[in-house]
């Protein structure tokens, strides 16, 4: 990861706080579920998150809120195998791979809508810019296995870590369920550049490409108010 992209991102979310410390908010917590599902270029990815909410959600119609996030994001393993008929050995490749990832996010409500909504409303899209700091670790097992000479049988395993800075977007619609518009659900669209090749790159075995640097998904998303805005 460039520390320079990295220093950029932590002098945003510095501005961002600071901007959000000075006014009183509402908080919400989340959890949600994200499916992206297998491409040519990529398999299954899922990814389990949860965090915190801030926004004026007790106005008539939400504008802007910001998002911290957590999440763990799983990429779906895969096998390759390589018969060696000269030899008769029998290779055998199986990887998978795991994030932990960490993310800043600015939900904007209703964009371009201006004044063609009156009062409140039960339903919002939002669309919403993401920065993300990945921690993403790559596990590999490689077995040989020689029929004609069983002792130069061997099996390794082997994990290769990686950090990734990348920008995302998510877009949906939330359906509120309460009149302060702190519980509410949401249908979101997803986009991320989260690339697990980065860290199987490393491995000295692995030939083949585990995913795609655009990935889609799709989730819901589950809100719940737990602080009120100071009068």
């Amino acid at each position: 990861m460039k520390f320079n992209k990295l220093r950029i991102a932590v002098y945003f979310i510095l501005i961002v706080l600071s901007f959000y410390n000075a006014n009183a908010q509402e908080m919400r917590v989340f959890g949600n579920y994200f499916h992206y599902p297998k491409s040519k270029m990529s398999g299954i990815m899922r990814e389990i998150q949860a965090g915190i909410d801030y926004g004026d959600f007790d106005d008539e119609d939400p504008l802007v809120a910001l998002q911290l996030s957590a999440s763990y994001i799983i990429s779906e393993g895969k096998t390759q195998q390589h018969y060696d008929f000269d030899n008769y050995v029998l290779q055998t490749m199986s990887t998978k791979g795991f994030a932990v990832n960490t993310a800043l996010g600015c939900k904007i409500y209703n964009l371009f809508l201006g004044d063609l909504s009156d009062g409140r409303s039960v339903v919002n899209y939002f669309i919403m810019p993401k920065l993300n700091v990945a921690r993403i670790v790559a596990t590999e097992d490689f077995t040989s296995t020689d029929y004609h000479y069983p002792s130069n049988s061997f099996q390794q395993s082997r994990s290769r870590p990686a950090w990734q800075c990348y920008f995302g977007v998510e877009m949906g619609y939330e359906f509120f369920l309460s009149e302060n518009n702190t519980n509410s659900i949401a249908l979101t669209g997803s986009f991320s550049r989260l690339n697990f090749n980065k860290a199987f790159k490393k491995m000295p075995q692995d030939n083949m490409h585990y995913s795609s640097v655009n990935n889609f998904g799709f989730g819901v998303s589950f809100n719940f108010g737990v602080k009120k805005r100071k009068e």
